[in-house]
C-alpha cells in the first residue's frame, strides 16, 4: 500500500475523531445525548473514514497504472465509476445503522462531512508543518 495513502487516512481519521468528539459534546450540551447517539457517530465515522480510504487507494492504483500504461483519461474514468459505487456503500450502510441498530440518524449522518472538512484544512497543515503544496498538474482529470 502507498504511504502517502496511510499518511493521508490518518490525517483524516484524526479530524472526523477530533469532530465527532466535538460532536458528542454538542449532543452532551443539548442534553439530547443517548447511546443512539454515540453508536450513530461511532458507524458514521468509520464508514466516512473506510469511504475516504477506499477513495485514495482507488485513486492511486488508477493513477498508477495510467501512469503505466501512459493513459491518464483511463485512470481518472476509473475513479469516477467508482464514485457513485462507493456513495451508494456508505448510503445503504447509513440507512442500516439507523434503521436496524436504531442509531441517531443526525449522529449518524454528520460524520460523513468530517473528511471535507479535514481536506478543506490539509494545505493549511502542510503549509505550517513547512511542507509544499504538491504538483498537481493534470489533477483535473479526477475533479
Amino acid at each position: 500500500m502507498d504511504p502517502a495513502v496511510k499518511k493521508e487516512t490518518g490525517y483524516i481519521a484524526a479530524w472526523v475523531i477530533l469532530l465527532s468528539l466535538i460532536m458528542e459534546a454538542v449532543f452532551l450540551l443539548l442534553r439530547k445525548w443517548d447511546l443512539s447517539v454515540l453508536f450513530g457517530n461511532l458507524g458514521g465515522a468509520v464508514i466516512s473514514i473506510g469511504n475516504f480510504f477506499l477513495m485514495a487507494l482507488i485513486a492511486t492504483r488508477a493513477m498508477n497504472r495510467g501512469v503505466e500504461t501512459g493513459k491518464p483519461e483511463e485512470a481518472a474514468a476509473r475513479v469516477k465509476a467508482t464514485t457513485m459505487t462507493r456513495l451508494l456503500g456508505c448510503v445503504l450502510l447509513c440507512v442500516l445503522l439507523i434503521a436496524v441498530f436504531k442509531t441517531n440518524v443526525y449522529a449518524t449522518l454528520i460524520p460523513m462531512l468530517f473528511p471535507r472538512i479535514g481536506i478543506v484544512f490539509w494545505p493549511k497543515f502542510n503549509k505550517n508543518r513547512g511542507m509544499e503544496q504538491a504538483e498537481t498538474e493534470g489533477s483535473d482529470l479526477i475533479d
